[in-house]
């Protein structure tokens, strides 16, 4: 008889045959750090010899979005508020070789700040409800039903500031405002109400939703309102009728679902926020289509309208700030599930609600992801970490 025989052993001390006994299973390690840090090396090497383009830019954009989720250190600060009450919008931007930031609370205090020296504050009377800017002219809004329009120059030398009102008792609540040229659009009590010059006030046009208008956004001609009711519309301001058009209306998942932020992108597409936390990315060009080009998973909202998004500069990620007190972040390139880090400081909550959101590049390659809670003003310093700032501390 052989002594071997399929799955079968000769045991020489026990002279017999024995079955093979199969290998002990091991579990797989978890991705620990240094698992991770071979990783990033290797996209990296791959980038550098990658002669295929579209290849090339896909995993460099691996290595922004992993970098970027590790991000982990957090410098904070306060407003020289005069109240201590919460910060509901915030704005930076460069304007001749300056940095300037503008912020506004829910007692209706507008304050102003230029790094090496302190601005005016001002008083709206009501909740600050947004800030935005363009060129060289900042605006801000408050909510009510006195809601006023604050226009503060960024040149303070050659022009002053000032505070208007949208003449017309229908207009109350402003709600969110975007910015863009000299074209002022208001979300409003059941209309958008778009003001074409926002110094001199020339031509001001309403356009019904028949619901509260949460979101606005622009391009060119072209207005998008996001509504109480869950409905976006259409408005184009060349056309006299302001009757809107619907778009990707389903009545089965917008019914009640408030829709809280809109933002374009590309020219083609339309980024959306919803009261329930879902964030969905639809294409323009098919308006009655229903079904999303890409969905960011993982947000988590009921009831807080006031929640707001960011995106970078060169529009590669996708920055989101939930009921439960935490931002999260998505590649805006794959959509999906919120990139995640154990090392992320991300993944702590606040102590109150996030109410406003901002990224700026405050030098080529270099992204800051600024962020409210409470009375307090957050900065990120996006894809940096703890230990490299101490590296740089010392040397």
């Amino acid at each position: 008889m052989p002594r071997d025989l399929p799955g079968l052993y000769w045991d020489e001390g026990k002279q017999r045959l024995k079955l093979w006994a199969p290998a002990p299973y091991i579990r797989r390690p978890g991705r620990n750090p240094s698992y991770r840090n071979r990783s990033l090396l290797r996209a990296k090497e791959d980038a550098r010899f990658s002669f295929r383009t579209t290849h090339k830019n896909k995993l460099m954009h691996q290595i922004s979005c992993f970098q970027v989720a590790r991000t982990s250190h957090v410098a904070s600060s306060s407003i020289l508020s005069l109240t201590r009450c919460a910060i509901t919008a915030f704005q930076a931007v460069s304007y001749n070789n300056n940095v300037h930031s503008f912020a506004g609370d829910t007692g209706g205090w507008f304050y102003s700040s230029v790094i090496g020296r302190d601005e005016p504050k001002f008083s709206l009377s009501s909740e600050i409800s947004s800030i935005c800017i363009s060129g060289s002219r900042c605006i801000a809004t408050s909510f009510g039903p006195e809601s006023k329009i604050l226009h503060f120059p960024l040149n303070l030398d050659s022009e002053d500031i000032r505070v208007t009102r949208v003449n017309n008792r229908s207009v109350r609540d402003i709600w969110t405002a975007d910015f863009q040229g000299t074209r002022l659009v208001l979300g409003t009590n059941d209309q958008a109400v778009v003001i074409d010059d926002a110094a001199d006030r020339a031509t001001v046009c309403f356009m019904k939703t028949g619901s509260d208008v949460f979101a606005v956004a622009q391009d060119n001609n072209i207005i998008y309102t996001g509504s109480r009711a869950g409905i976006v519309q259409r408005f184009d301001s060349r056309i006299a009728s302001t009757k809107g058009d619907r778009i990707f209306n389903d009545p089965s998942t917008t019914q009640n679902n408030s829709v809280t932020n809109l933002k374009i992108f590309y020219d083609w597409q339309l980024l959306t926020s919803n009261i329930d936390g879902s964030l969905a990315m639809f294409d323009l060009r098919f308006p009655s289509n229903r079904t999303p080009i890409m969905s960011f998973t993982g947000n988590i909202n009921t009831y807080t309208t006031k929640t707001p998004i960011a995106v970078d500069p060169h529009e590669q990620f996708l920055f989101a700030a939930g009921q439960d007190r935490r931002i999260r972040l998505w590649s805006l390139r794959t959509g999906g599930p919120p990139l995640v880090s154990p090392a992320s400081v991300f993944l702590k909550p606040f102590e109150d609600l996030v109410r406003a959101l901002q990224v700026v590049e405050e030098k080529e390659g270099v992204l800051g992801l600024w962020a409210t809670s409470g009375p307090a003003l957050y900065k990120y310093n996006l894809g940096q970490r703890m230990e490299e700032e101490s590296e740089a501390m010392q040397c």
